[in-house]
């Protein structure tokens, strides 16, 4: 017998072969959520710039169509000072995009891929983020320090 995960892929599959063939015929269905290079480089753009102005992670503010920033790797207080978008490179999706990033508190330089997936809204992940996606993982919160019991508590 198949374990409940087995079954559920399974079954995932089954629905993308049924579906494979009820697109349009000038390509995959999911060719239509895959953004234009320059629209997937500025929606970066956009999106690094407001985390530049200090912006939290989430919804673009008034970026058009609508984009939304996944990134779960930011280092709390860590500010970015600089970036540069250094190309397209493989990765999970067909815009995924290599940048380098300066930032200040504590300094720091690093590379980091980004994707832009859909048309509206835009969605822009980090690309760790989103093989967590792909594996149905997410990251963990960091444990917090065991407390000590003070005196008088088991």
């Amino acid at each position: 017998m198949l374990p409940v995960r087995g079954i559920l892929l399974v079954a995932a599959w089954l629905l993308w072969g049924c579906c494979a063939g009820c697109g349009s015929s000038s390509g995959s269905d999911h060719e239509r959520y895959i953004p234009a290079p320059v629209t997937a480089s500025a929606t970066i753009r956009a999106a690094l710039e407001a985390w530049q102005r200090g912006e939290p992670i989430g919804e673009v503010r008034g970026s058009q169509p609508k984009t939304y920033f996944v990134d779960s790797f930011r280092r709390e207080g860590q500010s970015l000072e600089h970036f540069e978008i250094l190309g397209e490179v493989a990765g999970l999706t067909q815009r995924t995009y290599l940048v380098k990033l300066s930032f200040a508190n504590p300094k720091a330089e690093e590379k980091v891929r980004f994707a832009v997936l859909g048309i509206d809204p835009l969605w822009v992940y980090r690309h760790e983020d989103l093989e967590l996606l792909a594996h149905w993982e997410h990251k963990m919160p960091e444990p917090s320090a065991p407390t000590k019991p003070t005196e008088g508590q088991p």
